[in-house]
């Protein structure tokens, strides 16, 4: 960390343990020894949900972020991504958590799962693709999530919006379109963004209406400049062209029942750890919802589909011809109700059950890739009882698991093969099993500006079977040896604690302005983590890679803050995280690049600051953002087979300058410059194999055009 750097991040530290404590004397003193009643208009409680989720609207994807969602959440607080200049790819990571399903991460709700095992510079669990100039926002949970997206996730979900109808029209309209191009330097080429939508309003009497919305979007994308004049090695690039289109439509035929169908669709071809990469994604999703207008009855239905396919053209490499596809189905059923309690308060309960199957399929060069099958079933129920200025919250969810993989042969004599026999393996295997998980809590409004809020939950994430099957890596069109695999694989669990605070007022020195800010304390303590280590195997002479369960307990903890001051006039917004993550274990496997540590940048923090004129339709703004510290998971092979730890990646501090000018109601320009004094700084990643110091992007000038039409 700099010198500059950790008197702030000190500084940080204060003003979050000061805003809570701070709190308590408040809460103290509504509770004195007089008996007078002291009531406070409009208090609202909040749920602990509003205290550990984020949004990040479009409009800041835009222009704060140069269209890159990567950066966006890099600086949400308790979020990262592994970026990489030549991985589109989005792998989130929340809490110092990520990889093979430990953060859900879903694209209007579907969860994306897909996976490539690539030699040393492979990702170590799931990627996401889409479009980002379909994107309307990107939302996420931290901590234990509720209903659906829960089920066996560890740290939280992030769910990535794409537009909606809302987001197309002009107000009052009932078809237009809206329209995107941007153009830039530094290898950002062009994107741009055509969408139509329309809705049929006054069908079947009157009261029903069908919505229809159309959309294609394209990036081209070359090779950029590195910082201070630099370039990316030769063993690297940023070219890409991600294509999308989307479509969807929604048939009401009345206020009780609506119907909904959505496909996304996105195609890719880029060059990543020495192959080409040809993904396609396909989303499809199908929903209906039933809201009678009673306090029984708020019933929605979700089904998906998912498939991603990956193939890798060209015949030279080990791996030349590779073609993998990764099936996702799901179906969840959710209803809210609220019920009547006989001391006078109200019960609000959210419940149902849902079932999603994860299948991967190997079809040529699987290598590292395991094919099988991952379903997850849950029955969930979460409740509140308001009780004023208290909130009492909690729920409990069952969840199930069942691995279906395939056993690739091995010889007798080797693991559990009976020796003097015929070979073992060559089947198909399944494993289950399944899990309560608890969680409960309060919230407690001190004042009407002022928040509390406490809560404990247990998580789990069950393995997969790209961990369970895993057989080496074997060259060219081998499907490995199952003397590798670990079918006495133990799902993760997690054991989080919480405190958090909220504050927020309007009217701070005058009537227009406002001040808000909330604050999170977490504590983790997870058994039974998943690393690729090093075993030696009964009848075998060489320490063999495996994925295997750790002995002990992982500790992750925590602050994470977001606020901000706005007069209408002026802004500025403070976020900032303090990690202590890199405690997780790493086992000899992944240092070697069989799999990836996880852990957190140490300190991440940005200030934006900026104003409005000419009655808000201009806007400049600045935003600094720090990225700390990062342990990731290396190797000595002087040690072999005994040499991995983790290696350190260098803090850098970026600032960025953007401004967004509203032509007329219809029409705003926005402009960005990211990296303005063109620093030169390396992308946090998960593997020093995978990492190549000062890789990330240097000053680039992107300017753009939004029209409804």
């Amino acid at each position: 960390m700099s010198q500059f750097m950790r008197p702030k991040g000190r500084a940080l530290s204060l003003v979050a343990s000061t805003g809570i404590l701070a709190t308590f004397p408040l809460s103290a003193f509504a509770q004195s020894e007089s008996s007078e009643i002291v009531e406070l208009a409009q208090i609202v409680v909040e749920s602990e949900a509003e205290f550990t989720d984020s949004s990040v609207p479009a409009e800041d994807l835009q222009t704060r972020y140069s269209g890159n969602p990567q950066n966006a959440l890099d600086m949400t607080p308790g979020v990262s991504t592994r970026q990489s200049s030549s991985q589109p790819g989005i792998e989130v990571n929340i809490r110092g958590m990520s990889g093979y399903g430990r953060v859900n991460s879903m694209i209007d709700g579907v969860p994306q799962s897909f996976k490539n095992t690539a030699g040393h510079e492979a990702s170590g669990g799931n990627l996401l693709y889409i479009q980002p100039e379909f994107l309307s926002a990107i939302d996420i949970e931290r901590g234990v999530v509720s209903g659906a997206a829960g089920a066996g996730t560890l740290t939280g979900a992030a769910n990535f919006r794409t537009i909606s109808l809302e987001d197309i029209l002009r107000e009052g309209e009932t078809e237009g379109g809206m329209a995107r191009l941007k153009f830039g330097d530094n290898g950002y080429n062009y994107s741009g963004l055509l969408s139509y939508g329309k809705r049929f309003d006054g069908l079947w009497g009157g009261d029903g209406h069908i919505d229809v919305l159309l959309g294609y979007a394209y990036t081209d994308e070359g090779d950029y400049a590195t910082g201070d004049g630099g370039e990316l090695s030769s063993s690297r690039t940023s070219v890409n062209a991600p294509e999308g289109k989307i479509a969807k439509i929604e048939i009401a035929p009345n206020d009780t029942h609506k119907l909904s169908f959505g496909a996304r669709w996105y195609g890719n071809t880029f060059d990543n750890s020495s192959y080409t990469w040809d993904v396609d994604n396909q989303t499809w999703t199908g929903d209906y919802a039933y809201t009678p207008g009673n306090d029984l009855i708020d019933l929605k239905i979700s089904t998906y589909y998912n498939n991603t396919t990956l193939y890798y053209p060209g015949t030279s490499g080990s791996y030349a011809g590779r073609e993998t596809e990764e099936e996702t189905y799901g179906l969840s059923v959710t209803n809210n109700s609220r019920l009547a309690l006989a001391n006078g308060r109200d019960l609000t309960l959210n419940y149902g059950l849902s079932w999603t199957r994860d299948d991967f399929q190997t079809h040529a060069m699987r290598g590292g890739n395991n094919p099988g099958k991952l379903d997850k079933a849950s029955l969930f129920v979460d409740g509140q009882i308001d009780y004023g200025r208290m909130v009492v919250f909690g729920g409990l969810r069952y969840d199930h698991w069942q691995v279906d993989g395939y056993r690739a042969p091995y010889a007798a004599g080797v693991a559990d093969c009976p020796a003097n026999g015929p070979s073992c393996g060559d089947e198909w295997v399944k494993r289950d099993g399944g899990q309560l998980l608890p969680n409960i809590g309060l919230s407690y409004a001190a004042t009407q500006e002022w928040t509390l809020s406490a809560s404990y939950a247990h998580t789990f994430r069950p393995p997969t079977t790209h961990e369970m099957f895993y057989g080496l890596v074997p060259f060219g069109d081998g499907v490995g040896t199952g003397m590798t695999n670990n079918l006495d694989l133990d799902p993760e669990t997690s054991r989080t604690v919480e405190l958090s605070a909220a504050f927020n007022r309007q009217g701070v020195w005058n009537s227009e302005d406002r001040a808000w800010f909330k604050a999170s304390v977490f504590r983790s303590w997870i058994k039974d983590y998943i690393v690729n280590d090093f075993v030696s195997i009964s009848g075998d002479p060489y320490s063999r890679a495996m994925w295997v369960n750790t002995d002990g307990t992982t500790i992750m903890q925590g602050i994470e803050f977001e606020g901000g001051y706005d007069t209408g006039k002026f802004y500025a917004n403070l976020s900032f995280s303090i990690s202590d993550t890199d405690s997780q274990p790493v086992g000899n496997g992944t240092g070697m690049g069989n799999g990836l540590t996880s852990s957190q940048p140490d300190r991440t923090a940005m200030l934006d600051v900026g104003f409005r004129a000419f009655e808000e339709t201009l806007t400049l703004g600045a935003q600094v953002r720090y990225v700390g510290a990062t342990a990731q998971a290396a190797y000595d092979w002087t040690s072999y087979p005994d040499g991995a730890y983790l290696s350190e990646t260098d803090s850098y501090t970026l600032v960025d300058l953007y401004g967004s000018y509203a032509l007329n109601e219809n029409t705003e320009m926005f402009v960005s410059i990211e990296n303005v004094f063109d620093e030169s700084y390396g992308y946090p990643g998960g593997n020093e194999a995978a990492y190549q110091e000062m890789a990330g992007r240097g000053r680039t000038f992107i300017a753009g055009l939004t029209t409804r039409f």
